[in-house]
């Protein structure tokens, strides 16, 4: 029987994340595996919950960021401190607040006993948010298959063989994007699909600027294709227009083309930025 370790970052939300354990749990996966639980602490203000000490799983382990990284990276120390150690085979990572749904960590695993040598993600086809956020997720995966040519379609929440962890550990990628970086060096992956779940306790963190944000970072593991795809684009609008609409060529080809090289500058602002991260020292 494999072993699996759930990685989960946590900031302040420990009511969702006992939830998440309990219901975890309650699906009765013994016989298909052993569950770990390595939790990342993202420098949370709220106290911690002691029964999260005390829930259904025995092997819970939690390490704390000195400060506040972010989740992404969050998920980059997790794996950067699970990578040499020998207590698993497999890591799914997930989130701890509910829309990750607990019914899919046992899909996952029986999915990775059909296929264990690959890693396999949890490709969304249906999502809860209301018709706003909905919209901007659409928007957010134009935008990223427009600009990389990859459909990434998974968020965070994967099953990944503990072998293939060795491609993308110490990567600075990693700090900046995990699923950009699952996109851009796992290539033979597989996939569940996913239904996209109801936070357990309060609002969602994500906000449109935020996704803005996240489809940004994704793209900047891919930043010299999406300039490169980003300027084929600008030429073929500016030729377009010269042809058909010659007159107001400097009216509408010059804005455009301010907010290319600002998109541009802003790609590799943020893969600077966010990749000079010591994660070891979080």
């Amino acid at each position: 029987m494999k072993t699996y370790k759930i990685l989960i970052p946590v900031f302040n939300d420990w009511e969702s994340l006992l939830s998440l354990l309990n219901k975890i749990h309650i699906l009765k996966i013994d016989n298909l595996a052993h569950i770990k639980v390595l939790i990342v602490d993202d420098c949370s203000t709220e106290i911690l919950n002691k029964k999260i000490q005390f829930s259904s799983f025995q092997d819970v382990e939690i390490i704390k960021n000195s400060k506040n990284i972010g989740h992404g990276k969050s998920i980059a120390r997790g794996i950067n401190y699970l990578i040499n150690k020998n207590d698993f085979d497999y890591l799914i990572v997930m989130d701890g607040d509910g829309e990750d749904r607990p019914e899919e960590v046992k899909e996952l695993i029986i999915k990775s006993i059909e296929i264990p040598s690959k890693t396999i993600t949890a490709d969304r086809v249906k999502r809860s948010e209301n018709i706003f956020f909905k919209f901007s997720y659409i928007l957010h995966k134009t935008l990223t298959l427009i600009l990389t040519g990859y459909s990434i379609r998974f968020g965070n929440f994967m099953c990944i063989p503990k072998q293939d962890l060795n491609l993308i550990v110490g990567n600075n990628d990693l700090a900046v994007s995990f699923s950009g970086t699952v996109a851009k060096f796992f290539k033979n992956k597989t996939f569940i699909p996913s239904i996209r779940g109801i936070r357990y306790h309060g609002p969602t963190k994500m906000s449109f600027l935020k996704l803005i944000r996240h489809s940004l970072l994704i793209i900047s593991i891919f930043r010299k294709a999406a300039a490169i795809r980003l300027a084929v684009l600008f030429l073929i609008y500016s030729i377009l227009v010269f042809y058909f609409l010659k007159e107001l060529f400097i009216l509408l080809v010059l804005p455009v083309a301010l907010i290319s090289i600002l998109t541009i500058f802003i790609i590799f602002f943020l893969y600077r930025k966010n990749s000079n991260f010591n994660l070891l020292n979080s």
